[in-house]
């Protein structure tokens, strides 16, 4: 047979993942042909991995999304010249797989010829229409999806298809693709009389779900032959797979990759760390750790890691009242444990030393540093060269919080970060267990606090008034990751954490001074160290890393405690005024809600709402320039900041 195959590429910096050539590589066994066209720039990089398949590369301006990329293509041959193949294939870079060959699919769906067009897989539609826009139907109509379609021979002759791509208007956004293209090509051309049918079978599932192939990707996988998956699966928001599952869906598939098919999951692993937000994905794979503390759960791993790793405690001490929990914490490490630490003052040094005299490690040394930057001036300025050829390490400080008020709330912030970090030897040597069974984990983070003044955390999901500051921290490092203001950052709030010094080299190596931090008396937040603390998971990301957080099993049962009686404490009290049946229902009634105008005021709402961005700028242009970041430093604390979100 022969056939042509339309490969569409979109990547903003036009990197090619490893995983579109495993894709191309089994694709290009069953097409006489292959045009790749790529939207916006194609690297030096990316040019070489389509080369191993073809000449035939386009590159092409940044706009009419996927459909314009179809029809450049089609318009680059002709349809004379298309008429000549039996069978053109498009497809696309959203697509992972395959896990079975393709040439499966291509003979079963050859053996119906009766066929004008098929596809992959089915979107079930929906009985009113959720995109706003230029509809052609009140509803959303049963259709194939665009990643992956084929049209046959006798529908290229035809002049309705070459009438619908000759006069296809210019795409100008998602909404207008989804509207124009994807969800109503099947049901216009259906109507004519043109046979249509998909290879993965799911209209036994159209009252259990519309999308298939994102809901329950595992089933269709396992049981119905499917052989591609979804990339988006692992970077779809979690609140929107809540409104249809339990959350379970993209671990379930991860397990089924794993334990069943052959596909070469550091695939998968790449393009997540180097494209994704780890919000999204360690929340979508269940990657937080929670970890036991009564045994050691794989003690043979655990003997050999500590015999054959190089591992490092650094502390800041400051607080000599804080002295016997700062060696309960450091006599948690295994006997191998270099432990490095820095204080104050040479009468520090020397009580330290007395103390420390008995610690059960292999070595204790003590050093006398300024204290500007407090622990994490320490950390950059001192430990770091000391930490930098460890295979793990952790660090801790003696965390007080003795401006939060009452003092149990800053208490309980230290608790969270011992707790959480180091609770007791058994419990450290599964945290480093899971380092060396995970050669992806970069970071270990406690979660951050809720309880008191802290339950503001949640408002802006950590951030607090430090997006602005990390974000210019993080284009002075050179690091080009996923960052929004919208997510949060996966860091070790309080400074408390494990991680793999290699995968911090970018910050550890920038050759910190104590004069880059302000002096004392240290503002409570927004400074060079607040955003050095959210900046962590950011630089491990850029290594080839990502950021988890780890809970003690005690601290997560009293964590899921605490979520639920903020979640039952804020919506008994909405669903009286609001939708609230669905988490879904709950979520668009109050950024709707909280978006209107209520007594003359605007509230706050989302950042596209043009008065809102209008305000902002003219505050900035009229106020003067420290009023100004004051404002809009209290306007983060509170709300939350907006970024902007990355590239899908």
């Amino acid at each position: 047979m022969k056939r042509l195959g339309i490969f569409f590429f979109y990547e903003k910096n036009g990197y090619v993942d490893s995983f579109l050539t495993y894709y191309l590589a089994d694709l290009a066994k069953n097409l006489t042909e292959l045009v790749v066209v790529c939207n916006g720039k194609l690297s030096e990089q990316g040019r070489a991995a389509f080369l191993q398949f073809t000449q035939n590369i386009i590159v092409r301006e940044n706009k009419g999304l996927d459909v314009w990329a179809y029809k450049t293509a089609l318009d680059s041959y002709g349809w004379p010249a298309l008429a000549t193949f039996d069978e053109v294939v498009m497809t696309n870079s959203t697509m992972m797989g395959p896990v079975r060959p393709l040439r499966e699919m291509f003979d079963a769906m050859a053996e119906n010829e009766d066929l004008d067009f098929w596809g992959l897989s089915l979107h079930h539609g929906a009985k009113s229409n959720p995109f706003k826009g230029k509809q052609l139907y009140s509803y959303l109509p049963v259709h194939i999806q665009s990643h992956f379609i084929v049209y046959r021979k006798r529908f290229l002759q035809s002049a309705a298809l070459q009438k619908y791509w000759d006069t296809m208007p210019m795409i100008e956004g998602y909404t207008d693709s989804v509207l124009r293209y994807e969800s109503v090509f099947t049901k216009i051309f259906a109507d004519q009389g043109y046979r249509w049918d998909v290879y993965v079978k799911t209209e036994d599932l159209a009252e259990f779900t519309d999308y298939p192939l994102l809901i329950c990707p595992t089933m269709l996988l396992r049981d119905r032959k499917c052989p591609l998956f979804k990339r988006r699966s692992f970077m779809h928001d979690y609140e929107a797979y809540l409104n249809d599952t339990a959350g379970e869906t993209v671990l379930q598939l991860y397990e089924y990759l794993r334990d069943h098919t052959d596909y070469p999951l550091a695939l998968l692993w790449e393009n997540m760390i180097r494209t994704m937000h780890p919000y999204d994905f360690t929340r979508n794979l269940a990657l937080t750790r929670v970890l036991p503390a009564d045994r050691v759960t794989e003690p043979e791993a655990a003997k050999a890691l500590c015999a054959n790793r190089k591992i490092a405690l650094g502390m800041h001490l400051y607080f000599m009242d804080m002295l016997g929990q700062s060696y309960a914490f450091a006599a948690n490490m295994p006997p191998e444990t270099d432990v490095y630490i820095t204080t104050d003052h040479a009468d520090k040094k020397a009580e330290i030393e007395k103390a420390f005299a008995t610690l059960p490690v292999h070595a204790v040394s003590v050093q006398v540093v300024e204290n500007r930057g407090r622990d994490v001036g320490a950390l950059l300025c001192d430990l770091a060269p000391h930490l930098q050829g460890y295979d793990y390490a952790c660090f801790m400080h003696d965390k007080k919080a003795i401006q939060t008020k009452p003092g149990s709330v800053g208490a309980s912030f230290g608790y969270i970060c011992t707790e959480n970090i180091c609770k007791n030897a058994a419990y450290v040597r599964n945290v480093l267990n899971e380092f060396e069974a995970d050669p992806y984990l970069g970071i270990l983070c406690p979660p951050y606090p809720t309880h008191g003044a802290y339950f503001m955390n949640l408002c802006s999901g950590g951030w607090g008034p430090n997006f602005d500051n990390t974000k210019s921290l993080a284009k002075k490092l050179g690091i080009a990751v996923p960052m929004s203001g919208e997510k949060s950052p996966l860091a070790p709030f309080g400074s408390v954490f494990w991680f793999r010094p290699k995968a911090l080299t970018a910050l550890f190596a920038k050759g910190w001074q104590h004069e880059d931090f302000p002096p004392e008396p240290l503002a409570q937040d927004g400074t060079i160290s607040h955003a050095i603390e959210r900046i962590y998971p950011f630089v491990a990301q850029a290594a080839g890393y990502y950021p988890a957080i780890v809970m003690s099993k005690e601290y997560a049962v009293l964590q899921a405690s605490a979520m639920q009686a903020y979640t039952v404490g804020l919506i008994r009290p909405l669903a009286r005024v609001l939708d609230c049946t669905t988490f879904w229902a709950a979520s668009q009634s109050v950024g709707a809600f909280s978006a209107r105008r209520h007594f003359g005021l605007r509230h706050y709402g989302p950042y596209e709402n043009t008065r809102r961005r209008h305000a902002r700028n003219w505050l900035r242009d009229h106020l003067p320039p420290a009023f100004y970041k004051a404002l809009m430093g209290a306007k983060r604390a509170i709300f939350g900041p907006h970024g902007q979100h990355e590239e899908e």
